[in-house]
C-alpha cells in the first residue's frame, strides 16, 4: 500500500473520531454555518493527529484549534493577501523602476509562511519548504476524503429519494 493511502486512512480514523467527540460536546442543534465549521475544525484537529504533532504545521493547527480566529474563511484571507501583495509590488515597481529578485523571494517567502500554519515560527527556508510539502500532502489527502464523503453522501441521498 503506498504512503498516500496510509495517509488518507490515517486521516480517515481520525476524522471520525473528531467527529464523534464534536457529536457528544453538541448540547443543541447546529445552524449550518456552525456545522461547517464545527467540520473545517474536527478536519483539521483529525489532519494535526494523523501527522501526531511531529511537524510545525500540525502543532500549530491543534494549538490555535481552541481559537475562534481559526473559523474565519480561509479563502477570503487568502485572496485579501494576494491583492495587497499585488498592490505592493505595484508601488514597488514604481518607486524602483525595478524588481530585484532577491525581494520577489523575500516576498514569496513570507507569503509561504502566512499560508503554512506555523510557518512564521520556521526560519530555514529548506525546513519551510519541508514543512509545507509535507503539509500539502495531508491537506490532498483532506481533500481527498472529504470529496468521497460528499460523493458517496449525494449517491445514498438520490437512493433514499428515489425510494420516497
Amino acid at each position: 500500500m503506498s504512503t498516500y493511502n496510509m495517509v488518507k486512512q490515517e486521516f480517515i480514523k481520525k476524522w471520525i473520531t473528531t467527529l464523534h467527540m464534536l457529536d457528544c460536546s453538541v448540547e443543541h442543534p447546529l445552524n449550518v454555518t456552525e456545522r461547517k465549521n464545527a467540520i473545517k475544525l474536527s478536519s483539521d484537529i483529525a489532519m494535526a493527529a494523523a501527522r501526531s504533532g511531529s511537524t510545525v504545521w500540525s502543532r500549530a493547527l491543534i494549538s490555535r484549534s481552541g481559537n475562534k480566529t481559526a473559523n474565519k474563511p480561509v479563502a477570503r484571507r487568502i485572496l485579501k493577501k494576494a491583492r495587497n501583495r499585488l498592490k505592493n509590488r505595484c508601488l514597488t515597481l514604481r518607486r524602483n523602476g525595478n524588481f530585484t529578485a532577491k525581494s520577489g523571494v523575500r516576498k514569496r517567502t513570507e507569503l509561504l509562511k502566512s499560508l503554512v500554519p506555523g510557518g512564521e515560527l520556521i526560519k530555514n527556508k529548506d525546513y519551510l519548504i519541508r514543512e509545507t510539502l509535507d503539509y500539502i500532502v495531508y491537506l490532498r489527502a483532506q481533500v481527498d476524503v472529504m470529496r468521497t464523503v460528499a460523493a458517496v453522501d449525494s449517491v445514498t441521498g438520490n437512493l433514499t429519494n428515489d425510494n420516497k
